[in-house]
């Protein structure tokens, strides 16, 4: 997804937090997300980041924050990219439980 607003005319690249039902619930006005900034060639990820491309639905390859858990109203998502592969999907949850230190079993 990306984030349309007079702001941000080029939108951020997002990834949707929320489940389906969320998504779709008109009584639910907002979504969690995770942002994403184009990656410099040359710039390392930092130990909170994933990093996306094309095969998830990116225009070009960007670093997504998993650190910074957003709450945003849904009417600010412009326009649907495409969907985070299955094995970047399972990173961005390994970095979530990483960052905020979840127990997972």
């Amino acid at each position: 997804m990306s984030l349309g607003d007079q702001q941000d005319p080029h939108g951020h690249p997002l990834i949707v937090l929320s489940n389906d039902e969320a998504c779709t619930d008109e009584n639910r006005a907002s979504v969690n997300v995770l942002f994403g900034s184009t990656k410099r060639p040359a710039a390392a990820s930092r130990p909170f980041e994933i990093v996306c491309d094309e095969a998830d639905g990116f225009e070009k390859s960007t670093v997504v924050d998993c650190s910074r858990i957003y709450f945003i109203p849904k009417g600010k998502l412009a326009r649907r990219l495409g969907s985070v592969s299955h094995v970047r999907r399972v990173q961005a949850s390994r970095k979530i439980a990483e960052v905020f230190r979840l127990v997972l079993h």
